[in-house]
């Protein structure tokens, strides 16, 4: 069996990052994290040989890629990383993986009081909406999973909040919930490590369950609604398009395209 791991930052344990900046390079939480991130997917891909897999593929997702310190990690991985590609998951569209998990996601953006929650970009988006449905990255990477894996997403960690719409959508997944989020920047902090050891035992229980989990997709053509925080932002994704696009108002854009695929 082949598995895929996609890793974010902010969703790890310990994580709560710091009022009006994200968790990038100069945040004061980014080396924590980056060692965090090394210590939760060494956990997951350990409970994944466990579990008698054949190959356990990292990717290295958040903000532009480059974050983990790879000499650190499990060397029975190998570690897709890097910028320039098409579409999510990057070089694993012909490695027959057969579940796909996700560690240190985040909430949507449009979630009240979750932890350095956002889509896509901290700086873009209010909310996303496909098919009528606000998204998130969760979401995101699921469809892109079912499309160009046709891989289930079977495990999650993350804070409550990210957790719970995981689960509206994906509710046969096994999860592992790093912290309670009280506000963008406060939780309620489970220790790291033993959210280490959580990672370990719920990703084995997982890959039990493997004949439960489902693929997650939505229905093409795409109805996508963009909400921007910037003005000039909607009114470019506006001028971009050509045809079947709409402009809501001076920050929320709508428009059709064929495949989801178009957009991820």
């Amino acid at each position: 069996m082949n598995f895929a791991i996609a890793c974010d930052l902010e969703g790890l344990a310990g994580v709560v990052g710091f009022p009006k900046e994200g968790l990038g390079t100069t945040s004061k939480q980014y080396e924590f994290a980056k060692k965090q991130a090394v210590r939760e997917i060494n956990a997951a891909a350990a409970g994944l040989f466990d579990s008698n897999a054949d190959k356990v593929y990292v990717w290295d997702n958040h903000n532009g890629s480059l974050n983990l310190d790879y000499m650190e990690l499990d060397k029975r991985v190998d570690i897709v990383a890097g910028v320039g590609a098409k579409h999510r998951w990057p070089g694993l569209y012909d490695k027959n993986i057969d579940a796909a998990l996700l560690l240190g996601y985040h909430p949507k953006a449009d979630t009240y009081g979750g932890i350095l929650s956002h889509t896509c970009s901290s700086v873009t988006y209010q909310y996303l909406k496909i098919n009528g449905k606000s998204m998130g990255e969760i979401e995101i990477d699921a469809v892109s999973a079912c499309r160009l894996l046709n891989a289930p997403v079977i495990f999650a960690a993350s804070d409550d909040k990210a957790i719970s719409q995981a689960k509206e959508s994906l509710p046969w997944i096994k999860s592992v919930i790093t912290k309670e989020a009280l506000g963008r920047n406060l939780a309620v902090l489970k220790h790291p490590l033993r959210v280490v050891d959580e990672i370990n035992e719920t990703v084995k229980n997982a890959v039990e369950h493997l004949e439960d989990m489902q693929l997650y997709d939505v229905e093409d053509p795409v109805e996508v609604e963009m909400r921007f925080l910037r003005l000039e932002d909607a009114e470019k994704v506006y001028k971009s398009k050509t045809k079947n696009v709409e402009l809501i108002d001076a920050f929320t854009v709508r428009f059709t395209a064929q495949s989801f695929l178009e957009l991820y």
